[in-house]
């Protein structure tokens, strides 16, 4: 464990643990939990210099998910955990069912011992008991477990996320200024909602000052539902590219996956990633903007936005 020593006069908001706080999402999350006064505690498997760096607000504590023994000194003293941890495809080290489920039923047995009163979820839309994919299935299978705990909860479904450094959208963006042709699996119609991080965390980071967040599902997308198609025509068109498509059969993408997955840990792409592409991820923001009075931002305006950083 490494930390900074604090003035004797500093209080904070809340004392919050945040699990996955090296990540995408998670990097961004940590500075909205700083800005709103809170002392935070963060499991990381490795050393990350833009954590560690951070000083008098922030306690790092070195484990993972399945370890027993981190998340409980990593929750002593908070008052409550973000569980950001999930895996998009499964490597030789990690799965569904440990690193997401078991590694989950850790997290609730730890908070539960530290007196934890509150846990943040970030699970997926398409999240179902009886989804396609073992993604989805594996985030239902977290919700109940957290849901069904005793603790007090707020579960966020997002769509896509993007921004500096997501693996989506910037791929995408990599494809249209690199590859002779863009390609695009299947008939490129499947819509999705993508939502800018920074807004996504924003959100999340008020949740805990919200006592109406209280045992709430929310389902959070970007300002427009687009389809693949009318988000590659979006990045051609920020990068002044003008590339033609080129689209790859489902059937022989899922023959390529098959074959990835047996060869490669993680594997690119996955028999389970063109089942999520296919069922689409869109949703009502309604809920979400009136109780915290948001506006989400368009694919575009992010985009040219954090392009030009």
């Amino acid at each position: 464990m490494s930390g900074a020593s604090e003035s004797i006069n500093t209080r904070y908001e809340n004392t919050i643990a945040v699990l996955g706080a090296s990540g995408f999402i998670g990097s961004s999350l940590v500075l909205y939990l700083m800005q709103l006064g809170n002392k935070l505690h963060l499991l990381i498997n490795e050393t990350d210099p833009g954590i560690t760096s951070l000083r008098g607000q922030v306690q790092t504590f070195n484990g993972s998910i399945n370890n027993i023994d981190a998340l409980n000194s990593c929750f002593e003293g908070c008052d409550a955990v973000y569980h950001l941890v999930g895996i998009i495809a499964e490597t030789r080290s990690k799965s569904f069912q440990k690193t997401v489920i078991e590694g989950t039923q850790d997290v609730v047995r730890a908070a539960k011992n530290a007196g934890v009163k509150k846990i943040y979820y970030l699970s997926a839309l398409g999240a179902e008991e009886n989804a396609d994919s073992k993604y989805h299935q594996s985030k239902w299978y977290v919700e109940q477990a957290i849901i069904e705990s005793g603790l007090d909860y707020t579960i966020f479904r997002p769509s896509v996320v993007f921004g500096p450094g997501d693996k989506f959208i910037n791929q995408i963006i990599k494809m249209v200024r690199y590859s002779p042709l863009i390609p695009v699996i299947g008939d490129g119609l499947y819509k999705l909602q993508p939502v800018y991080v920074e807004e996504l965390c924003a959100v999340m980071a008020d949740a805990a000052r919200r006592t109406e967040s209280s045992k709430q599902i929310y389902e959070i997308g970007g300002a427009e539902q687009l389809t693949y198609m009318e988000i590659v025509d979006i990045i051609k068109r920020v990068t002044g590219i003008k590339k033609t498509a080129m689209h790859i059969p489902v059937s022989l993408m899922k023959t390529v996956a098959m074959f990835m997955e047996l060869v490669l840990k993680p594997a690119p792409l996955t028999i389970d990633q063109l089942k999520m592409m296919a069922a689409g991820s869109t949703c009502d923001n309604s809920v979400v903007e009136k109780e915290f009075g948001v506006t989400f931002s368009s694919l575009e305006s992010q985009i040219l936005n954090y392009m030009e950083r």
